[in-house]
C-alpha cells in the first residue's frame, strides 16, 4: 500500500549529516566514499574529502553502451576561493611523491546526504559554500552546483574551478604525454558550453556552465601529473594517474547565488531543456521510490535503515536497452549491477538480489523487466553468468555471439526459479508467470538431459551434479590462473536444494496453469527429498557436508552453503537436524556483518581480506565474511524448527540488522560493502556498494516485519 508523505519535498527523504569528526579527519575523509548513479550503468563518486582515491572515481563515468561501456570523462573539479581578502584552496589531492594538498579539509564542515545526493558544506569567512552533486536519471549527465549561502552584507566571493578531464575505460589508468593535448572548443561565447575531445575519434562530451556567467581561461590547460590513488595501492594495483586540465572557469558569486557545471555526452538541447528543475526532479524521483515501497520514516531505527536501503537498491537497478532498438531505454529491459565501482551485471547476483531490490521495495514492473531480460538469453537451460556486451559489428541485433565463458555458473538458472516464485507470490502476475513457464520448463529439461560444464541430474539419486577439473561454477568462484581456490565440482549442498526448489516451483506452476506435467516435476523433487538428508548429513560434525566430490567422498569443510540449502528447502531434512546445523553455523561462522565462508579451525582459513590480487582472491571464500549470507541464514532460522522457535527468532532479527546502522555510513555513505574481514574489527572490503548485500538486508527487514 502506498503511503502519503507529509512535509515539503526534501523533508520526505532521509537526511544524513556527517560532521567535522568525520569530514575533517584525514583518514576518515580519505577512506569514506560517496556514490551517485544514473540508472543506465553510469556513475560518479570520490572520497568524502573530494580526493580521488581509486581509478574508479570521477564525476562523470559514462555508460556509453548502457549499462556497460563505462568511460571516465570528467575526473574532478578543483576549487579556489577568494573572499574577504583571503585565498582558500578547497581541493584535496594526494600525489605520487607522497605529498598531499589537504587544506580543503580545514574548511569542510560537514557532508549532507539528502536521499543519495551529497552536499559538501565549506565554512568560509562570512558564509558557507555548498557543493551538490547529482546525475540525470536515464542520461550520461552529471551536475555539480556551487551555492554561496550567506546573509547580506556578506562580501561576494570569486570562485575559480579547474576541470580535470580523462578519457579511458574505467578499469584502466591514464599516463599523460606533454606532446598530447585535449581539444576544448567553445560552442559560442554566450552559450557557456564547451565540447571536449581527447583525441580524434574519442568520445565527445560537453561541459556547460549555468546560473552565472563564468570566464574560461584556457591558458591554464595542460597535464597535471602523478595523482595517487591510495585504494589502488592497497589492492596491489597501479596507483598513479595523470589528468588533463581543460582550463579554469572564474565566476563571481554574491550571497544566495549559485554556479552549476554540467558534464554530459547527451545532446545540448536536451540537457538545456532538462536543466532548470534537474535537482528537484531527482529528489522527487527518489521520494516516489519510497512512496512506492510503502516504507515510512518512522521512529523505528530499522524502518529508517530500510528507507536508506531502498534508495541504495535503486542504484543497482538499471536499464538495459533492447538490442534491436539501439539507444532506446524506454521501458525496454532492466538488469542489476552487481556492485560498484567495478562490477557489471551478473546472472547469479541479479537473481539472488532481485527479490530484495525490486520485490520488497514494490518495484514490480522493474522486477518483471529483469526477469524478461534474462529469459531472452537462456541457452541450453542456462542463464548467462555475465550479460553480453553490445557490439555494433555483430550484425542484426547488435550482440556478439555468446561464448561458453558467459554461462559458467550452475546456480544462476536455479536462483531464477526462486526469483520468479517470490515475484509471483508478491504480485499474482500470472500473465508473466505463463509467459516464463516455457523458459522454466526448458531449464529443467536441459538439467535433466545434461548441459554445459557437466551440469546434469544424477539418475542414481536425483541430485544435481556439475563441474570438473579447472571449473568453478558456484558462487565460491575464484580461479587464480589454473588454481580453483574453492573446488566444488560434484554435488554442492545448496545446488541440490536449489534444484529441489526449482522442481517444486514447476510442480506448483503446472497445477496453477493447468499443465499436465506436474506429476513429472513432483517426481524429480521426491527423488531429491529421498536422498538429500542421508547424502549430506555429517553425523560426526553435526552439520551438513558442503559438497559431495565426483569420487563420492564428502567434503566436510564447514561452510555457510548449508544455510542457503536450509533457507530454500527446509523440508528436505528433519527439524532437529536443521536446528543442530544452524547452531554450528551460529557458533562458528556467524559474525556481526555476515557469515564466514570457512570456519576458523580449517587449515585453509584466511582471516584477513587484504593485499594484492593473489592475497585477496585466495582469501575471498576461505574465511572472508559476506553480508548477503545473512538473508538465507535468517530465513533458515525462521524455517528451522517449531512455530514458537520461529517467533523467537523473528524477534531477534534486528540483531542481524543492528551492525549496519553504523556501517551504512562507514565505507560508502548509504551503501553496504561486499565483504568484511573474518576477525575483529571486521574491516569492510571489496566493492563499497554490493547489490546482494543490500538486497538481503531488505529481505531480513521484511521478515522482521512479518
Amino acid at each position: 500500500m502506498q503511503q502519503e508523505w507529509p512535509g515539503k519535498l526534501d523533508d520526505r527523504l532521509p537526511l544524513t549529516s556527517l560532521g567535522r569528526e568525520v569530514v575533517s579527519d584525514r583518514q576518515k575523509a580519505l577512506e569514506g566514499e560517496w556514490l551517485i548513479t544514473n540508472g543506465i550503468g553510469g556513475f560518479g563518486g570520490a572520497s568524502l574529502s573530494g580526493a580521488l582515491t581509486r581509478r574508479y572515481h570521477g564525476l562523470l563515468i559514462a555508460a556509453l553502451q548502457p549499462p556497460l561501456g563505462r568511460t571516465v570523462l570528467l575526473s574532478k573539479l578543483d576549487e579556489r576561493i577568494e573572499v574577504a581578502g583571503q585565498v582558500i584552496q578547497l581541493d584535496v589531492n594526494e600525489w605520487r611523491d607522497g605529498s598531499a594538498s589537504l587544506s580543503g579539509l580545514f574548511y569542510l564542515e560537514r557532508a549532507d546526504f539528502r536521499g543519495t545526493l551529497p552536499t559538501f558544506v565549506y565554512r568560509l569567512p562570512g558564509g558557507v559554500l555548498q557543493k551538490t552533486c547529482w546525475m540525470e536519471y536515464g542520461a550520461n549527465t552529471v551536475y555539480i552546483r556551487y551555492e554561496y549561502v550567506a546573509a547580506p552584507p556578506a562580501p561576494p566571493l570569486e570562485i575559480r574551478v579547474r576541470a580535470l578531464a580523462n578519457c579511458r575505460d574505467y578499469h584502466e589508468d591514464t599516463k599523460g604525454s606533454p606532446d598530447h593535448a585535449f581539444k576544448t572548443t567553445e560552442e559560442t561565447p554566450n552559450r557557456q558550453a564547451w565540447t571536449v575531445e581527447a583525441w580524434p575519434g574519442a568520445p565527445r562530451w560537453q561541459l556547460l556552465v549555468r546560473d552565472r556567467p563564468a570566464q574560461w581561461r584556457p591558458q591554464a590547460s595542460g597535464w597535471y601529473w602523478g595523482f595517487h590513488y591510495r585504494q589502488e595501492q592497497a589492492r596491489g594495483l597501479t596507483a598513479d594517474e595523470d589528468l588533463y586540465c581543460l582550463g579554469t572557469w572564474v565566476a563571481s558569486l554574491s550571497p544566495r547565488q549559485s554556479l552549476t557545471f554540467v558534464a554530459t555526452v547527451e545532446a545540448l538541447e536536451a540537457v538545456e531543456e532538462l536543466y532548470p528543475d534537474a535537482l528537484e526532479r531527482e529528489l522527487a524521483r527518489q521520494q516516489s521510490l519510497l512512496v512506492t515501497s510503502g516504507m515510512a520514516q518512522t521512529g523505528d531505527v530499522y524502518d529508517r535503515l530500510a528507507t536508506r536501503l531502498a534508495l541504495a537498491a535503486d542504484q543497482f537497478v538499471v536499464g538495459r536497452p533492447d538490442p534491436a532498438r539501439p539507444g532506446s531505454l524506454q521501458a525496454d529491459y532492466r538488469t542489476v549491477i552487481a556492485g560498484y565501482p567495478w562490477f557489471s551485471d551478473w546472472g547469479r547476483d541479479t537473481m539472488i538480489a532481485l527479490p530484495g531490490l525490486a520485490v520488497v521495495t514494490g518495484r514490480y514492473a522493474e522486477a518483471a523487466l529483469i526477469l524478461r531480460s534474462f529469459a531472452r538469453y537462456v541457452s541450453q537451460g542456462m542463464l548467462p553468468n555475465r550479460f553480453p556486451d553490445p557490439d555494433p559489428s555483430a550484425g542484426e541485433g547488435g550482440l556478439r555471439p555468446l561464448g561458453e565463458s558467459d554461462y559458467n555458473t550452475v546456480d544462476a538458472s536455479l536462483w531464477y526459479f526462486d526469483a520468479v516464485q517470490k515475484y509471483l507470490e508478491a504480485t499474482g502476475d500470472d500473465s508473466l508467470g505463463q509467459e516464463l513457464y516455457p523458459v522454466l520448463a526448458d531449464i529443467v529439461r536441459w538439467h535433466v538431459k545434461g548441459t554445459r560444464f557437466g551440469i546434469k541430474v544424477d539418475p542414481q539419486d536425483g541430485l544435481l551434479a556439475s563441474g570438473g577439473p579447472g571449473l568453478q561454477l558456484t558462487w565460491l568462484d575464484v580461479k587464480i590462473d589454473d588454481w580453483v581456490v574453492t573446488p566444488r565440482s560434484g554435488k554442492p549442498v545448496e545446488i541440490s536444494a536449489l534444484w529441489y526448489r526449482a522442481c517444486r516451483v514447476m510442480e506448483n506452476l503446472s497445477e496453477r496453469y493447468g499443465k499436465p506435467e506436474g506429476a513429472y516435476y513432483q517426481g524429480l523433487a521426491v527423488r531429491v527429498a529421498a536422498n538429500f538428508e542421508k547424502t549430506y548429513w555429517n553425523p560426526a560434525g553435526g552439520y551438513f557436508y558442503d559438497c559431495i566430490n565426483p569420487d563420492g567422498q564428502p567434503d566436510a569443510s564447514l561452510r555457510p552453503n548449508q544455510a542457503i540449502a536450509l533457507a530454500v528447502a527446509p523440508e528436505l531434512v528433519r527439524p532437529e537436524l536443521r536446528e543442530a546445523a544452524l547452531a554450528v553455523v551460529r557458533d562458528q561462522l556467524l559474525t556481526p556483518y555476515g557469515l564466514r565462508t570457512l570456519n576458523r579451525g580449517n587449515p585453509a582459513y584466511k582471516p584477513e581480506y587484504k593485499g594484492d590480487r593473489f592475497e585477496r582472491d585466495s582469501a575471498y571464500h576461505q574465511g572472508t565474511v559476506w553480508p548477503w549470507l545473512l538473508g538465507p541464514y535468517a530465513l533458515a532460522l525462521l524455517n528451522g524448527g517449531t512455530e514458537q522457535a520461529a517467533a523467537a527468532y523473528r524477534a531477534d532479527l534486528e540483531s542481524l540488522l543492528q551492525p549496519f546502522l553504523d556501517h551504512i555510513d562507514r565505507a560508502c555513505v548509504g551503501q553496504v560493502s561486499e565483504v568484511f574481514g573474518a576477525e575483529p574489527p571486521f574491516w569492510p572490503g571489496g566493492c563499497v556498494a554490493q547489490a546482494w548485500s543490500v538486497a538481503q538486508l531488505l529481505e531480513i527487514w521484511r521478515l522482521r516485519r512479518g
